[in-house]
């Protein structure tokens, strides 16, 4: 019975486990970001630290996939319900990238609201995607002015 144990725990570890994958992970960006907030150490941009959000992009992708040139596809929704897309090229089957909006651009959008990332071939395939949890695709819509609608009037 030990036995049969001893060879199901590698089955059970692995079970979860993907080889290829798209992860992202949020961090906040503020004085605590430095290191030398942890360390104790002089900083001059302890007096004005960054204030923001960056998003760590990272991946694995198999031969195939990075044989068709891939690219990380970043949409974000910010809290002023614009909209941006960035593309990241993917030169290392196996790597990260960071998207930071910091300071002024973070005070402007007032943040990040959502995004989805995406790995996406040159031929428009779909390998991997991660959405955020509240991820939503924004629906524009153009209002127009009372002064036009009255225009429009019959």
């Amino acid at each position: 019975m030990k036995r049969i144990f001893l060879y199901l725990i590698p089955f059970f570890l692995c079970v979860g486990c993907r080889q290829y994958y798209l992860s992202v992970c949020q961090q906040w960006v503020d004085a605590r970001y430095l290191a030398s907030s942890h360390a104790g150490t002089p900083d001059p941009r302890q007096d004005h630290p960054p204030v923001g959000q960056m998003l760590v992009l990272d991946w694995r992708v198999p031969k195939e996939i990075f044989e068709k040139k891939p690219e990380v596809v970043l949409d974000l929704i910010l809290w002023d319900y614009s909209t941006r897309q960035v593309r990241f090229p993917i030169d290392h089957r196996m790597d990260y990238t960071t998207y930071r909006l910091l300071n002024e651009d973070y005070d402007k959008t007032g943040g990040i609201l959502t995004y989805k990332a995406a790995i996406v071939t040159e031929d428009g395939e779909v390998f991997r995607e991660w959405k955020h949890q509240l991820w939503v695709n924004l629906i524009k819509i153009d209002q127009e002015t009372p002064a036009s609608a009255e225009e429009n009037a019959p």
